[in-house]
């Protein structure tokens, strides 16, 4: 080696390592780059100066430099420099006393290994940290375990090779009777072994499992004493191996969450200890489902979480506490758990809690109420008229933390059940209303969000209060605290929403209002006011509509889009916003802005979102040649919302739009393996609705039902379907997410109902497939969370799985309609999965899935129906027996159905069908529609044999249950009886003229009323 290199060399290190100033940073690094780390010459120079410096820090560092340079040179090294590079590093890090410089050391070692030993050098290297770990001394046990856990981040594979002896090995270095730092150590190699078992390595398993309650000692050693960073280092190992395939931790999982409970519960212990215990609860909710499931723990981690809610809250939103953590607990549970399991043993709490004088429970009971509605939004649908009476408890709380939470659950209750909660406005809106003139501004911002989400599903009911409430509004908007203005700016558009033509007094100064606030330019909540007015104006055009705002689009639109060309996602965000809504106001006029819209979407369609993390030079566990990435959410939210708008876009400018198609659909395309689920769902909506569009610029004639098809597509729509079903398919085959999977299911039946069979004939297979897993239980986003030997409970299911069961069956429904006669082999697959939901076992929501899909099918498969009777009929009659409206309506719109689709005579069971029709249709409401579905099947018979109808009994109970009230799809059978009947003088008929006669013009004058041609020309010249 040269001497003078080495100088010099060692000269700028010790000038980096001490550097004060980012200029001599930036000078000395372009000097070493460019003069030193040029040649393999650098490699034993660095590690001269990593052994023999006398500052630490000059070690330290020349360490890393080294390893990063080791991967480039190292096979440029001389093999006689290499061997004595071996033995110096060997001889160095034993003799090393900073802890630091001797990592360095350990991941040189590393790195140095990952070269030689897969070439079968060094063979002494293992035998030598073996060595290490059973020396008497503390120091080298140390050594000894941190580079073997360095080597598993290079050379896992060869390792692994060793795992029975390191097994043994590790059993007694976790044990390490004199160092907590060997014992933490070993606990993060065994996190990084656990990564190389496979799920079928019983022996592996069976012994890691042994390790398990070492494990966890080592962690309870670091909680004892205090020692908050080795203990957060022994939860992420936890958290690790937990999210794994292999069931390493599940013999152990009941006892590791009673074990976090206690930490996480007990107050004396620091926060953030508690935090990490109580975080690696969510992370076992989240991933051991299934095993959680199985324990049946989930009320008595209800019970537990609870009463830490109502601890202190930090005052900063954005800082955890044990408060937030439990509350996170509680809503994953909720959305992994069926509600049944989870929202009555919260709300038995919250009933307690509104109770007890000190308001810090009260706060808690409101907090645990806004965070699991998400899970339960179908299960206390129900029960939203006792849901609200307790929000208003919180709402009148004398105390203003309760306040705050009350506004927090409003807002949360009504972004789930909008109508449902606006029913109550008298009960909420003088509430809210008066909060939002509360002294305290934090109340008021939650107020105004609260009143916010109950504008928009107001409708008429808004009218007593629109101008008290715009009075208020625009005060905010004026003089309000600057994190209100923007929530009042976006209360202002729910209101114009629901107040739509009553709006107009308030039409011009609103948005004079608004543009002034579009231009804005400043600090981040001023671009906040500038987006929620970009997003707010569209709101604004749609309800006053498009004659009314033509003056002001010009304007509005230039506006939004010089938001674009700020570097701000928000505004961007905003202006995506707006341009898809307002494409929907004014349609094919809108496609003169699309020349500077679509660059400006492709441009955020082709953004990198991924971030190295920042590099810290005294951390050795960071290489900057080998970062690990963060990612922008920003970045992804914005994708998510521009693929929104440009789905929109197409649909709404048609033609205008074709020469941008074949750009945007790839990068759509390209969307679809996105890490964010909500952007995989936005891209395969947009990719969706351009094969809809495409096949409306076709403007085909009605497509027919069956295979193969009777009438192909145009070549555009079958190019796009070519270009989205495979790309599609792949990624539904190993979706993780729910939701996304949902949405697809969703938009195939969209797409199916529209197009028709043309889009699935094709791929019918791949797609049938994929259903049927679902049914099964063995789709890739239902097993991600249970191992094999874990069965969901059929009888309950948590919402997002009921969500995604409901899909899949309403896509198998529309297989049926687009299929016809071909359907039946899908049928004899699928009936026996879908019945199985309609069982009295089965919760509400599936089993109204079942029975509802089954009716589709028998109305959309026709004469194919007949052989399937003796399994349908059973399942149909009992859902007409149940005592849930969703389920009867279902059901009488099944036995109609069948009557009318199928080739047998099923007048002998008319007698029965009535009978259990008559409680339905003598409802003097009519939920879920239930009497109208029942009044259809009444219809259906009449149409089928209405010699088999006693009419003199039924027509004066039929005819007060009409005009069809909701479900106008069913006037279509309804008044082909009535005409029927008619046309044929059937003498039953007469005695009901008087009030027969009343309904039909009633009808006849609801523009809601669906006639068929032949009935609309009868009951007209009458």
């Amino acid at each position: 080696m040269d001497p003078q290199f080495i100088g010099t060399l060692q000269g700028l290190l010790e000038k980096l390592a001490f550097a004060s100033n980012t200029e001599t940073i930036r000078s000395v690094t372009a000097t070493l780059s460019q003069q030193f780390y040029t040649t393999a010459a650098c490699i034993p120079a660095l590690l001269s100066i990593a052994k023999d410096n006398e500052q630490w820090q000059v070690r330290q560092l020349a360490s890393v430099e080294l390893r990063k340079r080791i991967p480039k040179y190292w096979e440029e090294v001389d093999e006689s420099v290499q061997q004595q590079m071996r033995e110096a590093i060997l001889a160095a890090i034993v003799e090393e006393t900073n802890d630091l410089a001797r990592h360095g050391l350990a991941r040189v070692i590393s790195s140095m290994a990952k070269c030689d030993l897969p070439n079968q050098k060094w063979g002494d290297l293992i035998q030598f940290l073996y060595k290490c770990c059973q020396s008497p001394t503390t120091a080298h046990r140390e050594i000894g375990v941190y580079v073997l856990d360095s080597l598993f981040e290079t050379i896992s594979d060869m390792l692994s090779a060793h795992m029975q002896h390191l097994f043994e090995l590790f059993s007694s270095l976790i044990n390490d009777p004199e160092s907590l730092i060997v014992r933490v150590t070993t606990l993060e190699a065994l996190g990084k072994m656990a990564e190389c078992i496979e799920p079928d390595n019983r022996s592996a398993i069976s012994m890691f499992q042994s390790l398990v309650p070492s494990m966890v000692q080592v962690l309870q050693k670091c909680l004892e004493i205090n020692e908050e960073d080795s203990a957060s280092r022994c939860f992420e190992v936890f958290n690790g191996i937990m999210v794994l395939d292999t069931p390493l931790l599940n013999r152990y999982i009941g006892d590791l969450i009673e074990f976090s409970i206690n930490v996480g519960s007990n107050p004396a212990l620091d926060d953030n200890l508690r935090i990490m215990a109580l975080n690696f609860i969510v992370w076992a909710a989240s991933y051991k489902r299934g095993r959680l499931q199985k324990l049946k723990i989930v009320k008595p981690l209800v019970d537990k979480m609870m009463p830490i809610t109502a601890q202190e809250d930090p005052v900063d939103d954005d800082d955890d506490s044990p408060s937030r953590v439990a509350l996170r607990v509680l809503n994953v549970l909720s959305t992994s758990f069926p509600p049944q399991q989870v929202f009555p043993a919260v709300v038995a709490h919250v009933l307690q809690y509104m109770q007890n004088t000190d308001p810090m429970f009260r706060k808690g009971a409101m907090l645990s109420l806004a965070i699991t509605i998400e899970g339960s939004v179908d299960y206390i649908r129900p029960q939203i008229g006792d849901i609200v009476t307790l929000v208003c408890a919180g709402l009148s709380d004398s105390d203003g933390l309760v306040r705050r939470a009350a506004c927090m659950a409003l807002g949360c209750i009504a972004d789930e059940l909008d109508e449902e909660v606006a029913q109550y406005h008298e009960k909420l809106m003088p509430l809210i209303f008066s909060m939002t003139s509360d002294s305290n501004p934090t109340i008021v911002k939650y107020a105004t969000n609260a009143l916010d989400c109950i504008l928009e599903s107001m409708g008429d009911a808004i009218l007593g209060y629109l101008p008290q409430l715009m009075e208020r509004l625009v005060a905010l908007l004026e003089t309000g605290p600057a994190d209100v203005k923007p929530i009042a700016l976006s209360a202002i558009g729910s209101a114009a929403h629901s107040s739509s033509e009553a709006f107009a007094p308030y039409f011009g100064e609103v948005v004079a209002r608004i543009k002034q606030a579009m231009s804005l330019m400043g600090e981040d909540d001023v671009l906040a006011l500038r987006g929620v007015a970009t997003d707010t104006i569209s709101t604004v055009a749609e309800a006053a509509g498009k004659e009314a705002f033509r003056p002001h689009l010009d304007e509005c639109t230039h506006l939004a889009l010089q938001g674009m060309e700020v570097d701000s996602t928000t505004l961007r965000e905003s202006a995506y916003c707006y341009v898809g809504v307002m494409s929907r106001v004014y349609e094919g006029e809108f496609a003169k802005y699309l020349s500077f819209i679509v660059p400006q979407i492709l441009k955020t369609l082709r953004m990198d979102e991924t971030v190295p993390f920042e590099y810290d030079d005294e951390d050795p566990d960071m290489d900057e040649d080998e970062l690990p990435f963060n990612f922008n959410t920003a970045i992804s939210d914005e994708k998510e919302v521009a693929a929104d708008a440009v789905g929109q876009l197409f649909a709404s400018t048609g033609t205008a739009f074709l020469p941008y198609v074949e750009e945007v659909a790839a990068e759509l395309v390209k969307l679809l393996g996105h890490f964010s689920d909500t952007a995989r769902k936005a891209a395969t909506v947009a990719l969706f609705t351009f094969i809809r569009t495409f096949n409306k610029i076709a403007s085909p004639e009605p497509w027919m039902p069956g295979v193969p098809l009777r009438k192909p597509l145009d070549e555009n729509t079958q190019s796009m379907i070519r270009l989205v079903l495979p790309s599609v398919l792949e990624m539904w085959e190993e979706e993780e997410d729910k939701m996304v999977v949902t949405q697809l299911c969703t938009e195939l039946r969209l797409i199916m109902k529209d197009v028709g069979p043309g889009v699935t004939i094709d791929y019918a297979d791949g797609i049938l497939q994929q259903l049927l897993a679902i049914f099964e239980k063995k789709a890739p986003c239902q097993t991600i969370d249970f191992e094999e030997d874990e069965e969901v409970e059929e009888d309950e299911l948590a919402e997002l799985d009921s969500l995604l069961i409901c899909a899949a069956a309403d896509c198998v429904a529309e297989f049926a309609s687009v299929f016809g006669d071909a359907f039946e082999p899908v049928m004899d697959t699928f009936l026996p999965h879908i019945a199985g939901y309609a069982k009295p076992t089965v919760a509400v929501s599936e089993r109204a899935m079942a029975v509802g899909c089954l009716a589709e099918i028998a109305k959309n498969m026709g004469p194919g129906i007949t052989k399937y009777a003796e399994a349908l009929f059973p399942v149909f009659m009992g859902g007409l027996q149940d005592k849930h409206a969703e389920i009867q309506s279902n059901a009488a719109f099944g036995v109609g159905a069948f009557v009318e689709s199928a080739t047998i005579d099923a007048s002998a069971y008319f007698s029965d069908i009535l009978k259990a029709l008559y409680p339905l249709i003598q409802m003097e409401k009519n939920p879920n529609n239930a009497r109208d579905n029942a009044a259809g099947c009444v219809a259906r018979l009449i149409l089928e044999n209405a010699d088999a109808v006693p009419l003199s009994e039924v027509l004066p109970v039929w005819i007060a249950a009409l005009p069809i009230s909701g479900d106008h799809l069913e006037d279509l059978p309804v008044y082909d009886a009535v005409c029927h009947l008619l046309k044929n003088k059937r003498s039953e008929v007469e005695p009901f003229y008087s009030t027969l006669m009343p309904v039909l013009k009633q009808a006849m004058a609801d523009p809601d009323t669906l006639l068929s041609e032949e009935s609309k020309q009868y009951l007209s010249s009458l």
